[in-house]
């Protein structure tokens, strides 16, 4: 880096468009990058200059487009862009802009190897990295351009993603003469490019296309090496390199390379897209699970799907070798082999065929007589009963803590309805929502509803509504407080926000540690999410503010989160039926104790935390919170893959049905000692 008053700096403008230039930070093939000082407010900024003398009319649409991009990013790691313009240097008008500067910003390897970061420090800094590009994946912009010199880490460890200037918005349409003028044009640097980049197939750059880059980014930050050496090639040879080239298996350059790990980068690498995880936020998500010994939700490629890259490559030699092979071979089975060779095929899968049905036969039978054996006789629940208002199955199902109001979402309706009367509660509009989250106030009088890109929050008791559009898409959980004043909403990007029954923000926070994936209200002003590995508290007087956090270290996967409104503990389930408990000010230690008889595949809280709806693979029981005893027996599960809730006190349960109605089975009260 060039220091001020160095030989090379004699040739440095004085001001730019009013911005005084301290000294020059870099320089490429389009464009020059300056530290200058701002003087309102007083600050060090980076301004970056285009190059030339003269700029035609698409060069500055281009331009206008990455500052357009650019201005709508608003991540901690991505620099943020403060100003543009264009200035005359005596040769005419030149475009410039002026973005956040990055205080010891070294590029991500650099600064990588400088520290001798083993494996798993990089790993945990490069999710950081992956969090950043979701976020334009998020708002549909594409970078492009991925590369370590475009990802700087400042003097706190922060990675900054800089640069967006060969960035697209990949929902515009391109036209027929935007077509002409991108044709033979690479935008990117080469040895980053995806498959579909290369051929410049302009309708299949989407976000796989940096995750493809961030996949070469990775590989070089833990094996030192890039997948591909195009070192001296010519173009036509990279890019078929790129096109048609397996790169060597990480584990065969660096042993300490897990398989998981491996997988996640050859995933990152696959030549399809298709095979490629569908945004950086994935990638980053299965690196957290990597990191935190959970399973991943990549797979490594199957033999047939190998031999089909391998025959793409050779195809040539290898479909007239096996056109000869495949002729020969027939020739001989038709001769001699093939007839008894069927009728062993044959007998062999009639044989399978018995053996499976017998042996499915025997299974139920042991499974329905310990099914009648562990549930005695004298339990009876009252009778079920359906309500309606649905039109295709339920997806959803709330209850409320109090005035027994029960709500259920469908792919395309609400309803909800008072108990014990059954009466249909009035519901706001709900059209064109497709319902993916659900969550009722204590006292059942609000309802919010979220889809994947509007909020609808209803009053249940006048039936009014109001509907608005999410500041980001997809939501992952939702919390609404005690009067239906305060909603939360987390989303994929890692943060969570307050807002207000209309739609007004009231503040915003974000996770190191991944999604929160489960949200609670307490009674009074305090508000619990939790990720997969931390429980964070915080106090919503005016906003969310953090109150404590807990480190997470589940016996099983989480399955639901509740702040106790009797007194006010958050009680967290998981998988293997065990509760724990914390308290939301870390006065006391966390609690853990066993409720369930064994490993539950779901289980909800009763939302005025009385009890446990527990559910393991083929039977169904409600267990007392406060004595952890049975309150029912075990129960047949009536049915799969349906939503199942608690309702207040224990009840009753309910669950939907295929047939767009959802059924209550009334409990009968616990009898004293049971």
């Amino acid at each position: 880096m060039l220091e001020p008053g160095g030989e090379n700096q004699v040739n440095l403008p004085a001001e730019i468009a009013g911005y005084r230039i301290v000294r020059l930070l870099g320089e490429g093939g389009m464009s020059v990058v300056y530290a200058a000082m701002q003087k309102q407010p007083k600050r060090l900024v980076a301004l970056k200059v285009l190059k030339g003398t003269v700029f035609p009319p698409s060069t500055l649409r281009r331009f206008k487009q990455e500052v357009e991009i650019l201005g709508k990013l608003r991540h901690p790691g991505i620099a943020q862009v403060f100003d543009a313009g264009t200035w005359d240097d005596g040769s005419g008008e030149k475009p410039y802009f002026v973005m956040e500067h990055i205080p010891g910003g070294r590029e991500l390897d650099v600064y990588l190897d400088e520290r001798d970061a083993d494996i798993e420090d990089r790993l945990k800094i490069f999710v950081r990295v992956c969090a950043a590009i979701d976020h334009g994946h998020q708002r549909q912009v594409i970078h492009r351009d991925l590369k370590p010199a475009n990802i700087l880490v400042d003097e706190q460890g922060m990675p900054k993603v800089i640069d967006y200037g060969v960035a697209r918005v990949s929902e515009v349409e391109i036209d027929a003469k935007n077509m002409h003028t991108e044709a033979g044009r690479l935008v990117g640097t080469v040895q980053y490019m995806a498959p579909e980049q290369v051929d410049m197939a302009m309708q299949d750059i989407d976000g796989r296309c940096d995750v493809y880059a961030l996949g070469v980014l990775l590989y070089q930050l833990l094996l030192d090496r890039l997948p591909h050496d195009l070192e001296g090639q010519p173009i036509f040879e990279a890019m078929r390199a790129i096109r048609e080239d397996v790169p060597l298996t990480p584990r065969r350059l660096n042993a300490s390379i897990k398989p998981d790990l491996e997988t996640i980068m050859l995933t990152c690498l696959e030549k399809e897209r298709s095979r490629r995880y569908a945004t950086a936020g994935e990638l980053g998500r299965d690196i957290v699970r990597y990191l935190k010994h959970e399973p991943i939700s990549a797979r490594r490629p199957s033999l047939a799907y190998r031999l089909r890259l391998f025959t793409r490559r050779h195809r040539t030699p290898i479909f007239a070798g096996a056109a000869v092979l495949v002729a020969l071979v027939a020739a001989i089975l038709a001769m001699t082999l093939l007839p008894g060779w069927l009728n062993a095929v044959r007998e062999a899968s009639l044989q399978d065929q018995i053996d499976q049905e017998q042996s499915l036969r025997i299974q139920a039978e042991s499974e329905r007589d310990e099914a009648r054996a562990s549930s005695p006789n004298e339990f009876h629940p009252v009778a079920p009963f359906a309500l309606r208002g649905l039109d295709s199955p339920a997806m959803l199902l709330v209850t409320s803590g109090s005035d027994d109001i029960i709500a259920a979402a469908s792919s395309d309706a609400v309803a909800a309805w008072s108990l014990p009367d059954t009466r249909r509660r009035p519901t706001g509009d709900t059209g064109e929502l497709s319902p993916m989250l659900m969550s009722m106030s204590l006292d059942g009088r609000v309802l919010a509803v979220a889809g994947s890109r509007e909020m609808v929050v209803i009053d249940l008791a006048q039936g009014r509504d109001q509907r608005w559009k999410l500041p980001r898409r997809d939501p992952v959980s939702l919390a609404i407080n005690s009067d239906g004043s305060i909603i939360a909403i987390a989303f994929p990007d890692f943060s969570m926000s307050l807002f207000t029954p209309s739609g007004r923000s009231l503040g915003r926070v974000t996770s190191t540690t991944g999604n929160f994936t489960f949200l609670a209200f307490g009674a009074a002003t305090h508000l619990a999410g939790s990720t997969d590995s931390r429980l964070t508290v915080w106090t919503i007087d005016s906003g969310p503010k953090e109150a404590h956090r807990y480190d997470l270290d589940l016996p099983g996967e989480q399955l639901d989160l509740l702040i106790d409104p009797g007194n006010g503990s958050i009680l967290v389930l998981d998988s293997s039926g065990s509760v724990t408990s914390f308290s939301t000010d870390g006065s006391t230690a966390p609690d853990r104790r066993v409720v369930a008889m064994g490993q539950l595949v779901s289980g909800s809280f009763d939302p005025a935390g009385g009890g446990i709806l527990a559910i393991e693979s083929s039977t169904m029981y409600v267990v007392d919170l406060a004595t952890n005893e049975l309150r029912t027996p075990s129960m047949p599960l009536p049915i799969t893959d349906v939503p199942y809730a608690l309702g207040p006190g224990g009840a009753f349960i309910a669950h939907g049905t295929l047939a767009g109605e959802v059924t209550l089975i009334p409990l009968e009260p616990p009898h004293p000692g049971r």
